[in-house]
């Protein structure tokens, strides 16, 4: 099996002036200006925005400057030399092995085994000799690598390569990337939300363009990012977050066009609900305004006009689905933006744990608003897949979490709701706590 690459990549001088927008989020080159994923030796990644004319730093493995990947396409690795220059080299990530009789026992681990010396090593990265010539001569100099079999030399060589090499692989973001990027460094900031369920999660959910969801993310934007890819830009998101600012940083590393970020709109929970007593803005004459004050005027216009048209999206309801990943009680959630999903459109709610859903799961079992609630599981296990070498890897995940997933219908004997009209939806915010509250009392009797 060969890697296969693009038939024409374009040249640096043909990508310098494009922009982000010009080229697309869906471009297969490597723009500056843009957040890439670099995958070292080591096996660890690295995100870095890439500015043209400067040099990035991978620790050990040394520094390269920025110029010499900008402009290729992903999906080829590089070999650092010569201080910071790159150069493209072949990629041998898809090597058949042949089977030998050869095996491993006699075979022990002993630095004697070792014709070269750590100071010739040393001697010969000071020379400024490459990561896998420095390899090579290892591998030459082990008196008993042949006696290994095909499995132990392809191990001993890729140890080697974690300690010598100087190759790295810029890697495109995507969500599965981005995801075991940010997975793999700090789970507990994604509340350890698995790719398998973030994909059941969508698929639950029927997330598809020309379409608008609520989503309450609060596992860094992770869930969001997944719902703005698949719109497309096609749509909108309506994110409601805890703090006056949103925490959705994963965002930045989507690469997402102009048009798939302006699909996002944002309110905080305390904007959610209506306030009587709250003023509105005060338009001024722009052109009676000095220099200063008017670019204060014009951010706080910008301001009150984008949450202006959230909060009216959010009013105006009829909304496709409602994606759930918070700290907060699910039931709390459903109270205050259930009425907002229009009938037939499915409600989809993560958590880590079981026990925070069952509450909520009653609930929507004594609602006359959702039917068919259920809890499922998410189980995954990874594979490793080489060339003779495909088995279930010894470690798993201890457990993906847990999904609530039901259908919001509208019953009209319901007087909790008597319609989608943006006067119902304001005028029960104001009452919803005493609507939701005689709602339980009627399922039960």
């Amino acid at each position: 099996m060969e890697t296969q690459f693009a038939e024409r990549p374009l040249s640096l001088t043909e990508h310098q002036g494009q922009s982000q927008q010009e080229v697309g989020e869906d471009s297969h080159i490597i723009c500056p200006d843009q957040f890439v994923l670099l995958k070292m030796p080591s096996g660890n990644v690295k995100a870095v925005r890439l500015k043209k004319d400067t040099q990035v730093s991978l620790g050990k493995f040394g520094n390269f400057d920025t110029n010499s990947i900008i402009g290729h396409p992903y999906g080829y690795s590089y070999e650092i030399y010569e201080g910071t220059k790159a150069k493209i080299i072949k990629n041998v990530a898809f090597v058949d092995v042949d089977d030998t009789e050869a095996n491993n026992k006699d075979i022990v681990d002993d630095p004697a085994k070792q014709n070269l010396s750590h100071e010739e090593i040393e001697r010969m990265k000071q020379e400024g000799v490459g990561g896998q010539e420095i390899i090579k001569k290892v591998v030459e100099g082990h008196s008993t690598f042949n006696k290994k079999t095909e499995y132990s030399k392809a191990k001993y060589i890729k140890r080697k390569e974690a300690k010598f090499s100087k190759v790295f692989t810029p890697v495109k973001p995507t969500l599965y990337s981005v995801w075991s990027y940010v997975y793999s460094n700090r789970p507990e900031k994604i509340r350890d939300l698995r790719i398998d369920t973030l994909s059941q999660i969508l698929t639950l959910a029927n997330v598809h363009a020309n379409a608008k969801y609520i989503v309450v993310d609060d596992v860094r934007g992770m869930l969001i990012s997944g719902v703005m890819e698949r719109l497309g830009g096609y749509g909108f998101v309506l994110g409601i977050h805890e703090h006056e600012t949103p925490n959705y940083d994963i965002i930045k590393y989507m690469n997402f066009t102009k048009k798939i970020t302006d699909s996002l709109k944002t309110l905080s929970w305390i904007q959610v609900f209506k306030d009587d007593n709250e003023q509105d803005f005060l338009y001024k004459d722009e052109s009676k305004l000095e220099e200063k004050d008017l670019e204060y005027y014009l951010r706080k216009k910008m301001r009150y006009e984008r949450l202006n048209d959230a909060r009216e999206a959010l009013w105006q309801g009829e909304f496709d689905g409602l994606l759930v990943a918070s700290q907060y009680q699910p039931k709390s959630i459903l109270e205050a933006l259930l009425p907002y999903v229009a009938g037939s459109r499915p409600i989809v709610i993560y958590s880590i744990h079981k026990e925070v859903l069952v509450d909520a799961f009653t609930y929507l079992r004594m609602s006359k608003q959702c039917i068919n609630p259920e809890i499922t599981e998410s189980w995954l296990r990874n594979y490793q897949v080489l060339p003779g070498r495909t088995h279930p890897e010894m470690t798993i995940s201890g457990g993906g979490g847990y999904i609530l997933h039901a259908k919001r219908i509208i019953n009209n004997d319901d007087p909790g709701y008597a319609g989608p009209s943006v006067e119902t939806v304001k005028r029960q915010i104001d009452k919803s706590s005493s609507s939701q509250d005689q709602m339980m009392t009627d399922a039960i009797e």
